[in-house]
């Protein structure tokens, strides 16, 4: 029975390699439509409050995404608040929070299913907090205009899902290629991935700009 249920997970992950495979041939075709206007973000800095707590909620695979939480909500500035950093699905309760932070992995060109549920499902509260998103890709390994308008559209995707959002800013930062994280199968995927696409193994991160990011969204 394993076996048998190993081989349909097989068929499955090949199944998403030839559709994000196509969807990176046919980038170069998305970029020519995409290039006049998208590469543009809006930035609003905002005054926290100090009469509730601050949430960063993160969804993430192989622990790249949880690290940038984290380092988020150790550089807040210092507003004598409650600061929570926590997985998506550990989130049970949002009405503590003035404040909120959401930030995913991009899997197959999307957030990660729990973020996406999740900003659906409490669109209507979080439309009466502050809020700021964030996304974390490999794309962005390569540092080119391309790129930049690839994690830009992933970002627009996300934010279509929730049109009563007014979201403060929408950060985009490159990830991890880790393969030792990763299972047999997950490995000899990614590694047809990230050959076709250009990517090596290692850690792309820019810490300095998280948090410059961070000082978008909040100043003292």
């Amino acid at each position: 029975m394993k076996k048998r249920q190993s081989r349909r997970k097989f068929i499955i992950d090949v199944s998403k390699l030839i559709a994000i495979t196509i969807g990176f041939l046919s980038f170069n075709r998305y970029f020519s439509i995409a290039q006049n206007n998208s590469n543009t973000v809006m930035h609003k800095s905002i005054n926290i409050g100090n009469q509730n707590k601050i949430l960063v909620a993160y969804d993430g695979q192989f622990g790249s995404t949880a690290e940038i939480a984290k380092f988020i909500g150790v550089n807040l500035p210092d507003s004598h608040q409650e600061i929570d950093v926590l997985k998506i699905s550990d989130v049970e309760d949002l009405s503590p929070y003035s404040d909120i932070i959401i930030g995913s992995a991009i899997q197959y060109d999307k957030w990660m299913s729990d973020a996406q549920d999740f900003i659906v499902k409490n669109e209507n509260e979080l439309s009466t907090k502050s809020v700021s998103l964030f996304l974390v890709c490999l794309v962005l390994s390569k540092k080119t205009e391309q790129a930049q308008i690839k994690a830009t559209a992933y970002a627009d995707e996300i934010k279509k899902k929730v049109p009563k959002l007014k979201i403060n800013t929408f950060g985009k930062f490159a990830g991890v290629l880790d393969y030792s994280k990763m299972s047999f199968g997950q490995r000899m995927l990614a590694r047809v991935i990230f050959a076709i696409i250009g990517v090596k193994e290692g850690d792309y991160r820019d810490w300095d700009e998280i948090k410059r990011w961070i000082g978008d969204i909040y100043h003292n």
